[in-house]
C-alpha cells in the first residue's frame, strides 16, 4: 500500500465488499486513484467479486454547493444509464455515513484508469476521431435529461428544486454569500457590492428548459474503456457537482476550451442562447472560493503531490487579489 492509502480505507472497504457481497468476499489489494480531489478519496479495489472503485466522500465540503457530491454520483448515474450514455455500474452505495461512518459510492472498475485528457494525443487518428465522435454524442444524449425543476438533482440538495433559472440563480448566489460571511472573506462594502450584484435583475429573451448539467464534463472526468464482457466506450464519471441547469453549458464550457479536436463552435451562437447567462458570475464566484476551499482542507494526503503543494501554497497565502478581482467584476455590472 503506498502513501496515498489512510490507514482507516482498508477496513472500510472490507466492511462494504461483505455487506454486499456476503461474509466469504475478500479485498485482495488496493490501487489509489487519482480520481480524487478536495472533495472524495478514490481507490482501486480488487477483491474475490472482482475490480471495484470506492469513492468516499470526505468530511468537510466548502462550499455548499459542493454537498451532496455521493447523491450526485448515484443520480447522475442513474439518470446516464437510462440515457444510454455509458458510465461505470453503481454497486453499492450510503448517503447517511452510518453504514460504516462515511459516505460512499462503490462502482464497477473500468479497463483503464487514466482519463481521455492524458491519452488523446497519443491515439491514431481514427481513435481521435472515435472519441470526438462519441463526445458529441454523449453531449447530445445530456441535453435530452431534463426536469420541471432548476437546481439540485434531488429534493434534499443544497440548491433546492426552483421553478426558474433566475430564482436557481439567486439560491445558488445566496449559498456563496453566505459561505463567504462565515469565513470572513468580504470587507463589508465588497459585500454590498456583491449582493448589489446577485440582485440585479437577470434579462434574457429565451425561455430554458431545466438541463442536466453534469458541471465540469471535460476529457479530465471521462475514460476510453470497458467494463467486464463489454466494448470500448467513452465513460463518464464523477457527477459530484451535477445539478439541472442552462442546456448545453457542459459543451460550451468544453468547446470554448477547444478540447476533445472539436471544430471550433461558440455553441450558445450556434444555438440562439443568451451568452451573458453562460458566462456568468456564478462561475467566477466559485473559481475564487476555490484558493479559500483550499485553505480549508484537512484531509489531503491522499492527494497527488502537486496538488498537496497548492493547498499548501494556499494556506500561506494572506494576498486578497482574488476577492478583489471578484468584487470588481461584481461592481463593473451594476
Amino acid at each position: 500500500m503506498d502513501n496515498y492509502l489512510a490507514p482507516e480505507i482498508p477496513g472500510y472497504a472490507q466492511s462494504i465488499l461483505k455487506s454486499t457481497f456476503g461474509a466469504n468476499a475478500e479485498v485482495q489489494s488496493f490501487r489509489w486513484s487519482d480520481g480524487g480531489g478536495l472533495y472524495n478519496k478514490v481507490y482501486c479495489i480488487d477483491t474475490s467479486e472482482g475490480s471495484f472503485i470506492l469513492k468516499i466522500e470526505c468530511g468537510r465540503i466548502f462550499p455548499s454547493t459542493r454537498k451532496g457530491q455521493i447523491e450526485n454520483e448515484v443520480e447522475g448515474s442513474r439518470l446516464f444509464a437510462k440515457a444510454g450514455i455509458p458510465c461505470p455500474p453503481v454497486i453499492a452505495h450510503d448517503f447517511t455515513g452510518q453504514e460504516i461512518g462515511v459516505r460512499y459510492i462503490l462502482t464497477e472498475c473500468l479497463s483503464d484508469d487514466w482519463p481521455v485528457m492524458a491519452r488523446f494525443d497519443g491515439m491514431d487518428d481514427a481513435g481521435k476521431a472515435e472519441v470526438t465522435r462519441q463526445a458529441l454524442e454523449i453531449y447530445a444524449r445530456m441535453s435530452a435529461i431534463t426536469n420541471t425543476h432548476f437546481g439540485s438533482l434531488l429534493p434534499d440538495g443544497p440548491l433546492g428544486r426552483q421553478r426558474t433559472w433566475d430564482k436557481c440563480y439567486r439560491a445558488w448566489f445566496d449559498l456563496l454569500v453566505n459561505d463567504s460571511v462565515r469565513i470572513g472573506l468580504f470587507t463589508d462594502e465588497e459585500l454590498a457590492i456583491v449582493k448589489a450584484a446577485a440582485a440585479k435583475p437577470l434579462v434574457y429573451s429565451n425561455t430554458y428548459t431545466p438541463t442536466f448539467e453534469h458541471g465540469d464534463l471535460g476529457p479530465h472526468n471521462m475514460i476510453w474503456g470497458h467494463v467486464t464482457g463489454g466494448e470500448n466506450a467513452l465513460y463518464v464519471y464523477d457527477f459530484g457537482n451535477s445539478s439541472y441547469g442552462l442546456p448545453h453549458l457542459d459543451e460550451y464550457m468544453v468547446r470554448r476550451g477547444g478540447l476533445f479536436g472539436f471544430p471550433p463552435c461558440d455553441v450558445v451562437e450556434e444555438r440562439n442562447l443568451d451568452k451573458h447567462l453562460y458566462d456568468n458570475l456564478l462561475h467566477d464566484f466559485e473559481g475564487m472560493l476555490w484558493k479559500e476551499a483550499e485553505k480549508l482542507t484537512e484531509d489531503y494526503a491522499h492527494m497527488r503531490p502537486w496538488m498537496i503543494a497548492n493547498i499548501e501554497a494556499s494556506k500561506k497565502d494572506t494576498s486578497r487579489g482574488h476577492v478583489t478581482a471578484f468584487a470588481e467584476k461584481c461592481k463593473a455590472i451594476l
